[in-house]
């Protein structure tokens, strides 16, 4: 049972609430604003109705007081008709509401009953934000890569501004922790922050999650819902998967980044949005354009600052540090006592591909200690049978991909009569970047009769 603290001088006052709500409240009461502090350190209510004429001293000094040791206790005031103008000062000093004597019993439930279901809302949303933080610990990204490195510095970079992100890269490779890290950097990091999972919403459905819809906009609307984007206010919306959105709606989107103006489905009146738009993408988003599956204005519209997020298998530096990170933060979730693990496993997970990227490792690291969180260490043969059974690759991952990308080149230069051009577009990829492999890899043409000299134009 709830407890709530009754102050007031009239003892009438305190025993007619007290007897109006001593079956749905544990009702404390207080006669003095002296008291009624005692009691709030001592008794911890959950709501307090404070009047404020008392005999010792004002309910205004209490209120200040109050507040000056519990900012979020709901305080809810009572006063005369002749003290209107004390009652809008008390709220300005934080009152949650205020009512006039004599007051209506039924009001007063019904402002209580308002008062403490906020209190539980705010205290839900403190306790989800916290978890986000813990998944997404945006103060202090876990990496040690310096490509990770770059890419969050260039993060913070574009965080000030209002500029539309967009982060691309494979499946589970950080996207979405670094659209939360731009979020917590900017200036809107007090404003919500809005995950739209596009793949993940059917498409009769989506132009009615983005922009809502008003009353008898379809079957079984009987009521208007906000958007996603009127939820996010100023704050920012993460399109996830993006290339998954329905040709349909990418009109509509592109309308909405161009103007910030949108409506609902069913609606005629336009709303402004100031909500900072990031997105993301796993597709080739060029490519799909080129397709004629996205929209070439749009792409334009959401790549004003691309940021390339690479790939766990070409930052390997992170994924000890990932591994420990993961490893401490389950341990105490799963209430693991594991050391964690052996040597040998250990250096079998460092030499994984994890074509799953981060999400990958995640998850098996705490797939381990649920089966094994018991042991004093996890050893080689606990691991998934996909990174136990990988056949380790001759001088390490990075060297064998390199030996192969090498002779790639080579080949091809050769074949192409070491013609920069010619070979950029027989592997798919540019001159420039021809020309940056060959010096690294010292690829020289081998003349029959002289010396080696650089390739051809």
């Amino acid at each position: 049972m709830k407890k709530i603290l009754v102050v007031d001088d009239e003892i009438g006052v305190r025993e007619s609430l007290r007897f109006a709500f001593q079956e749905i409240y544990e009702v404390k009461l207080a006669s003095s604003g002296k008291e009624a502090v005692e009691l709030i350190k001592t008794q911890g209510p959950e709501a307090v109705i404070l009047d404020l004429v008392l005999p010792d001293v004002g309910g205004l000094e209490v209120l200040k007081t109050i507040r000056s040791f519990n900012e979020r206790l709901p305080v809810i005031i009572l006063t005369a008709h002749g003290s209107l103008r004390f009652a809008v000062e008390a709220m300005r000093l934080g009152a949650v509401d205020f009512l006039t004597k004599p007051f209506d019993i039924e009001e007063m439930r019904l402002t209580l009953e308002r008062v403490l279901r906020e209190k539980r809302l705010k205290t839900q949303v403190e306790i989800l934000q916290a978890e986000v933080q813990k998944e997404y610990p945006v103060e202090n990204v876990v990496f040690k890569s310096k490509a990770m490195g770059e890419i969050l510095s260039l993060a913070k970079q574009v965080a000030g501004s209002d500029s539309t992100v967009l982060l691309l890269g494979p499946s589970g490779c950080g996207k979405e922790l670094v659209a939360r890290a731009i979020h917590a950097w900017s200036t809107r990091r007090e404003e919500a922050f809005v995950p739209i999972h596009c793949a993940a919403i059917p498409e009769t459905l989506f132009e009615s999650e983005i922009f809502g819809y008003e009353k008898g906009a379809f079957t079984n609307a009987f009521q208007r819902k906000p958007g996603k984007i009127e939820l996010a206010g100023a704050g920012t919306i993460f399109f996830d998967e993006v290339s998954e959105i329905p040709p349909a709606t990418q009109v509509k989107l592109l309308r909405f980044l161009q103007e910030k103006e949108y409506s609902r489905l069913g609606g005629n009146e336009v709303l402004k949005s100031e909500a900072r738009i990031v997105a993301a993408s796993a597709r080739d988003l060029k490519e799909q354009v080129s397709r004629g599956l996205f929209r070439e204005d749009l792409y334009y519209r959401l790549c004003v600052v691309p940021l390339m997020i690479p790939p766990l298998k070409e930052r390997p530096e992170d994924i000890e540090v990932l591994l420990d990170y993961y490893l401490g933060q389950l341990k105490q979730k799963l209430s693991a006592v594991t050391d964690g693990f052996t040597t040998q496993a250990k250096k079998q997970l460092l030499s994984y591909s994890w074509p799953g990227n981060v999400r990958e490792l995640r998850n098996v690291v705490e797939r381990m200690l649920v089966l094994y969180g018991h042991q004093e260490e996890i050893g080689l043969e606990c691991l998934p049978e996909e990174i136990r059974c990988q056949q380790e690759l001759p001088g390490g991952l990075r060297e064998t991909v390199e030996a192969y990308e090498k002779r790639l080149i080579a080949d091809a230069l050769e074949k192409c009569g070491w013609n920069q051009n010619q070979t950029a577009r027989l592997l798919k990829t540019t001159r420039r970047i021809i020309r940056y492999k060959a010096e690294k890899y010292g690829l020289r043409r081998q003349e029959k009769n002289g010396p080696s000299e650089n390739f051809g134009n």
